[in-house]
C-alpha cells in the first residue's frame, strides 16, 4: 500500500502543478490582455480588444501598418497561450483519470 500511496501522491503533485500552470496562463490571458476573450464555434480564441492605434507609434509614415502588425502579433501570442492552456487542462484531466483508474484497480484487487 505504501508504494501505491507514493505513486498516487506523485500523480496528485503533477496534476496540481499542471493546474497551477494552466491557471497562470489564464491569468495572463485575462489580466494582461486589453480586451475580452471569446471563443468561436470551433473553440478558437478571439480577442475582442480595441485595436492598436497608429497614433501609438507617433507620426510615422507607416504607423497604421505597424499598428496592424502589432495587433496581429498580439493575437498570435494570445492564440498560442490559449492553446497551451487548453492542452495543460487536457493533461490535468488525463492525470485525474489515471489516478481514478489506479484507485479503482487497487480496490478491485484488494
Amino acid at each position: 500500500m505504501a508504494d501505491l500511496d507514493l505513486h498516487l501522491s506523485a500523480l496528485e503533485k503533477c496534476r496540481t502543478a499542471i493546474y497551477v500552470t494552466a491557471g497562470q496562463y489564464l491569468d495572463i490571458l485575462t489580466d494582461r490582455n486589453p480586451g475580452e476573450l471569446t471563443y468561436d464555434d470551433r473553440g478558437e480564441v478571439r480577442n475582442q480588444r480595441t485595436p492598436v492605434a497608429g497614433e501609438t507609434f507617433g507620426a510615422l509614415d507607416d504607423s497604421a501598418a505597424l499598428a496592424a502588425e502589432a495587433g496581429r502579433v498580439w493575437d498570435t501570442i494570445i492564440g498560442e497561450m490559449d492553446a497551451a492552456r487548453r492542452k495543460l487542462k487536457g493533461v490535468e484531466g488525463g492525470l485525474s483519470s489515471v489516478e481514478e483508474n489506479v484507485r479503482a484497480a487497487h480496490r478491485a484487487t484488494s
